[in-house]
């Protein structure tokens, strides 16, 4: 892949400590150097300019951690999508009714994007934590919002994040997936192991492979009025939870219910 030319090096450097301190609770500047490679003099300097903007905090014992105005910067951002102010209310109901955790995913960068979650048992697990990402091809969300994108789209995607020379695979993948109704089987480094669901009248994904080690999850895509998705809800639980015969007959269901729900939503305000 060819990056962008125009990279400004401070802002690189910037960026670099941000996400070592984004995965660390609180850091001190050895273990930043360490982290990052970035010379101490480099690192004190970053971490002054984020202080006084107000971006990070410093302890008493010296280290440093990233401050809640991401929370609030990513926060703001998330509140303005619409398909987020139209899904919460729908994805806390379907929480509520089947008892299993229930995520709103959204593509990014060729990323899945966990933008909102919500659970009736902090027992029941997902794949990732809200705010979380990973690789949009691996991802049941990811894959239901895939099925709903332009091929050419989806090819650039790929191609943006090296993937290039799994998209044959992967197109007649999702095009399965648009066309049938149904997941085929699947075992590779990208696509992971994908099981049938074949529920007639139904447009979902299931996946049980990384990192959905212990859980089952079945996903439906949200498509705009250009028959576009733009997001995808997810609902996982437990293996022994979302089995067959209950999947079938009452979480699909209900999710397939919910999908459109929100869908007819978007549209109504698009009309607007």
């Amino acid at each position: 892949m060819t990056g962008p030319t125009h990279h400004v090096d401070a802002v690189v450097t910037c960026l670099r400590i941000v996400d070592a301190l984004a995965r660390g609770e609180q850091l001190g500047v050895t273990e930043i150097e360490r982290r990052t490679e970035v010379a101490k003099s480099s690192v004190y300097k970053h971490l002054d300019t984020l202080r006084a903007g107000g971006y990070v905090t410093k302890t008493d014992g010296g280290k440093y951690a990233l401050s809640l105005r991401w929370f609030e910067a990513g926060t703001a951002v998330r509140d303005r999508r619409d398909v987020f102010q139209l899904a919460a209310d729908d994805l806390d109901a379907l929480a509520a009714r089947t008892g299993e955790t229930v995520s709103l995913v959204v593509e990014e960068n060729g990323d899945a994007v966990y933008l909102y979650q919500a659970t009736e048992d902090d027992d029941v697990g997902a794949p990732v934590g809200v705010g979380e990402r990973f690789p949009a091809p691996i991802s049941v969300g990811g894959k239901a919002i895939l099925s709903y994108r332009p091929p050419v789209e989806v090819e650039a995607l790929l191609d943006a994040n090296d993937l290039a020379d799994e998209s044959d695979d992967l197109l007649t993948e999702l095009d399965s997936i648009r066309s049938q109704r149904m997941v085929i089987e699947r075992e590779s480094p990208l696509q992971g192991t994908f099981s049938a669901g074949a529920f007639e009248g139904h447009r979902h994904v299931v996946g049980h492979d990384e990192p959905y080690q212990g859980l089952h999850s079945v996903a439906v895509p949200i498509r705009d009025p250009d028959d576009y998705a733009v997001a995808a809800i997810e609902v996982s639980g437990t293996e022994s939870s979302l089995y067959g015969r209950r999947l079938e007959e009452e979480i699909a269901s209900l999710l397939v219910t919910t999908g459109r729900e929100i869908e007819t939503a978007l549209i109504q305000r698009a009309q607007r």
